[in-house]
């Protein structure tokens, strides 16, 4: 009986220690799972096509992969609804936090507050702006305020088919003179071909003889004798039949990829259009010498508008430190040579044209050097209202009315009437 007594007993406490042995197991503290941190999405919009939305799209699978705190979201939008898309989107908080655009826009936005000052961001960082020039920034600058850090700077050049012509020419007579030889109608080949009813193409002309988009008291300049004897060149010019009739873009490039065209008037996007077997060349626009143009006061260079193409902050972005981040990663030099290299851009880093490999490439050296010989375009909200009434006065000179300055004062009328308007 004794044994028995002890037997139960020893059987207990061996339970009791298994119990709290249990009990003990069970009480343990967890470990504390690792908290994960949700990155900041950004999102941006482009119009990029080609190679330049390749290099981009590099770009911001390097950024992605740089740093754990953010991720880029990036989406292409036809460039024909970008503006409007903008326009509407960003106010309503459905636009993104950083896009790219030329920097005509950027008076309107910066008025209907679309857009971020970056000054304070700039003041901040000063360096971010010591790779662009001062033309660059000035033209993304509105009353005093910047509203982008520059990408590429676009301007048209003289592209030249070396099939049909050795050397491009340096003078308006010469191209003329060339373009005669070369022109046979049979074949359809022309000796220039170029958007002759697009006044931004036009602007090389327009500038060259003198005329400006406005007078000194900021108001509409198409009825000066500057602007006039301008669009009677260009009357004279079609009048040549050296140019094939109603001119597009896509027959622009049609023509050139077939050799039939020997000198074209194009942009550094026109570069991504060129078939790979055709050998070309790009220089400098032609000077408008007196032989060509009479009525001129002084031999000048044609000239062009410039158009600054820049990344731009939302206003209505959630996440400006994060967008500013990335803005200065995408115009970083490190960066401007992908874009420029395999994007074929003409970036606004000035450091890398002073690189030995780049300066010895004659086509982007040739847009470099066509920068100087170009006029900033206007970025305010009067700039938007000159196009369509000057366009429809160039495509009544292309078709070979001959009122210049009837049709320009009218031009000039409703512009004025735009802006008082506006």
């Amino acid at each position: 009986m004794k044994k028995t007594v002890i037997s139960v007993l020893v059987f207990f406490i061996i339970l009791s220690f298994a119990g709290c042995k249990k009990g003990g197991e069970e009480k343990a503290p967890e470990p504390k799972k690792q908290e994960i941190k949700e990155k900041t999405k950004l999102v941006l919009w482009h119009s990029y096509r080609g190679k330049e939305k390749e290099a981009l799209d590099k770009i911001i699978r390097s950024f992605n992969e740089s740093q754990g705190e953010i991720m880029v979201e990036s989406l292409p939008i036809p460039y024909d609804a970008f503006a409007d898309k903008i326009t509407a989107a960003i106010p309503r908080g459905h636009g993104p936090d950083v896009f790219i655009f030329a920097h005509d826009r950027l008076g309107d936005w910066a008025i209907s507050k679309v857009v971020e000052p970056l000054d304070l961001f700039v003041q901040e960082d000063p360096s971010v702006a010591e790779s662009f020039s001062g033309a660059h920034i000035k033209s993304l600058s509105y009353k005093g305020s910047l509203y982008g850090l520059p990408m590429a700077f676009k301007s048209t050049a003289l592209f030249y088919n070396k099939k049909l012509v050795n050397k491009p020419p340096e003078t308006m007579d010469e191209l003329i003179s060339l373009s005669k030889k070369i022109t046979d109608p049979k074949t359809e080949t022309y000796g220039l071909v170029y958007e002759a009813g697009n006044f931004y193409f036009h602007s090389a002309i327009y500038h060259a003889f003198g005329a400006s988009v406005f007078d000194e008291s900021y108001k509409p300049a198409f009825v000066s004798n500057e602007s006039v004897e301008s669009f009677r060149f260009l009357s004279k010019l079609v009048k040549q039949k050296i140019m094939p009739e109603e001119i597009t873009s896509t027959l622009v490039t049609s023509l050139f990829n077939q050799n039939k065209a020997a000198f074209v008037i194009n942009g550094p996007w026109f570069l991504g259009e060129i078939d790979k077997g055709v050998e070309f060349g790009v220089a400098l626009l032609p000077i408008l010498d007196k032989k060509s143009a009479p009525s001129i006061k002084e031999e000048k260079r044609l000239t062009p508008f410039l158009t600054v193409e820049a990344i731009i902050m939302s206003a209505k972005s959630n996440h400006k430190k994060e967008a500013f981040r990335l803005m200065k990663y995408i115009t970083s030099d490190p960066q401007a040579e992908i874009r420029l290299k395999e994007g074929n851009q003409t970036v606004s880093n000035t450091k890398l044209y002073e690189k030995e490999e780049i300066k010895s490439d004659p086509v982007i050296m040739a847009f470099f050097e066509q920068q100087k010989y170009s006029v900033p375009m206007e970025n305010s909200p009067e700039m938007r209202m000159v196009w369509t009434p000057v366009q429809m006065a160039l495509s009544k000179f292309v078709r070979g009315e001959s009122d210049f300055k009837g049709i320009l004062e009218t031009a000039n009328k409703e512009i004025t009437n735009y802006i008082e308007r506006k």
